[in-house]
């Protein structure tokens, strides 16, 4: 099976940028160039890697499992060629805003002290519950679990912080200190659109016993949710410490009874052993796995 760095590279350009042509201005070559070298490694897979539609391109159950080991490759590729340019190789954190605070200053304090190189921060919305790591757009990534990883990521958590419901300031709700699931029936729910289905899941009413919904409202990103939810277009389940690190105007966040609680984690793509990566594991806490 002949695998080539220049197919890896180009796959992982076009699965990104989810367009042929795009990934070839990125690579600097023709379009063609591109799309002989992604056919080379979809036989070699002996079945595609990409889908491809009037929506652009985009990568198929196998493809995402590729993507993520192909995006490692090249991320080690880059590496060595900056060691043999003698230059400090840096790393990329991605984050989410709901996994913001505290933990996320924590980490990237044990990041650059153990990057020589630059350390670059990139957030991330709804769109990409891994923050990059699946495309490897970003190197380490504070989540908020569950998420879809299969065996690709390890994640080790950070912390947990109790489970809320926002609501709009006038809300009959909005004065009590904690609500009960089944005082949430008939309500209409901002939702989180995600094409991850275990991410959106854990975020929907359902996942804490709702299930008189009235209707759903989608939000691509936490600021479009506390928007939505001042605007009184519908209440939300994000966290407590939502609240602390995004406060909003017009949102009342209301604790919600019992000890449901979400996580923050950290992750990176498993067997990723680049020197910096390795140092930064072995600083983490000594907390479970996910």
């Amino acid at each position: 099976m002949d695998i080539t760095l220049p197919a890896v590279r180009a796959f992982v350009a076009v699965a990104r940028s989810g367009s042929f042509r795009e990934a070839a201005l990125f690579l600097g070559v023709s379009q063609p160039t591109v799309s002989a070298a992604v056919r080379r490694l979809e036989a070699a897979a002996g079945r595609p890697l990409l889908v491809r539609d009037r929506e652009g391109v985009r990568p198929t159950e196998l493809g995402g499992r590729v993507l993520a080991r192909a995006a490692s490759l090249v991320g080690a590729a880059d590496e060595l060629a900056a060691e043999l340019a003698g230059e400090a190789p840096g790393l990329t954190v991605g984050f989410m805003g709901e996994a913001a605070g505290p933990l996320t200053a924590g980490l990237l304090g044990l990041v650059r002290r153990a990057c020589d190189g630059e350390v670059r921060l990139r957030r991330f919305d709804f769109a990409d519950p891994s923050c990059g790591l699946l495309t490897g757009a970003s190197d380490l990534a504070v989540v908020w679990p569950p998420l879809t990883t299969g065996d690709i990521l390890e994640v080790r958590l950070l912390g947990t912080d109790r489970r809320a419901v926002a609501v709009p300031v006038g809300d009959p709700l909005a004065g009590l200190a904690e609500v009960d699931p089944a005082e949430l029936d008939g309500r209409v729910w901002v939702v989180p659109r995600s094409p991850d289905p275990v991410w959106r899941a854990f975020r929907h009413p359902g996942s804490i016993g709702v299930d008189d919904v009235a209707g759903e409202v989608g939000s691509d990103a936490l600021e479009e949710t506390l928007e939505l939810v001042a605007a009184g277009r519908g209440i939300a389940l994000l966290s407590e410490g939502t609240d602390e690190h995004y406060a909003r105007s017009g949102v009342v966040f209301v604790r919600l009874t019992g000890d449901r609680r979400c996580t923050t984690a950290v992750a990176w793509r498993r067997g990723d052993s680049r020197p910096a990566l390795t140092r930064i594991v072995a600083g983490l806490p000594h907390l479970p796995r996910y």
